[in-house]
């Protein structure tokens, strides 16, 4: 039997599958694709290649690097958070909770990589990244924990899984059949 309980989700013999498959989609697969979007203007100072060349002559775009990568190092952090109690297999939870210590760690450190010039005469700032070697290198390391990230996920099927998917109409006929041969 399915029905629709008052928070508009749909409930029905096949288990937990439709709040785990809605968990999944919200708090692991929309964060890990918000963080590749984070990662390319960390990166790049934009999204894409066109939006990159369309402001090809505008000045630095260092202020939208950092709070990039803040961003992505926050959403990391939430990612883990958000699936560290699904994390059952062994060791894989430890593995996680590494990589968060370390996003942890590089954190406070990224709004010190920016250096901002006040022009008091005509009342304007220039912000720029005081170290580019030091923020690609900071940025190279989270980039490494993001995919390494997706490793111990997988491991407890919260992206892939190895087993057979549910088949609704599989599970209606076997359950035809038991009736018919058991009675």
């Amino acid at each position: 039997m399915s029905g629709k309980d008052s928070n508009d989700y749909m409930v029905s013999e096949s288990g937990n599958w439709n709040v785990a498959d809605q968990y999944v989609k919200n708090k692991i697969m929309k964060p890990l694709n918000l963080c590749d979007y984070y990662e390319d203007v960390a990166y790049f100072g934009y999204e894409s290649i066109a939006e990159q060349l369309i402001n090809y002559s505008v000045p630095s775009n260092d202020v939208i690097k950092i709070q990039a990568m803040e961003r992505l190092i926050k959403e990391l952090i939430r990612l883990i958070r958000n699936s560290k109690f699904a994390l059952k297999i062994k060791g894989t939870r430890d593995e996680a909770l590494k990589y968060q210590k370390q996003l942890e760690l590089i954190l406070p450190v990224i709004p010190n990589l920016m250096k901002t010039n006040h022009n008091r005469i005509n009342h304007t700032k220039i912000s720029k990244i005081k170290n580019t070697k030091l923020f690609e290198d900071l940025l190279d390391k989270v980039s490494e924990i993001k995919s390494k990230i997706n490793e111990p996920l997988n491991k407890n099927h919260l992206i892939f899984t190895d087993r057979e998917e549910f088949d609704p109409k599989k599970f209606k006929d076997n359950i035809k059949r038991r009736i018919k041969n058991q009675g």
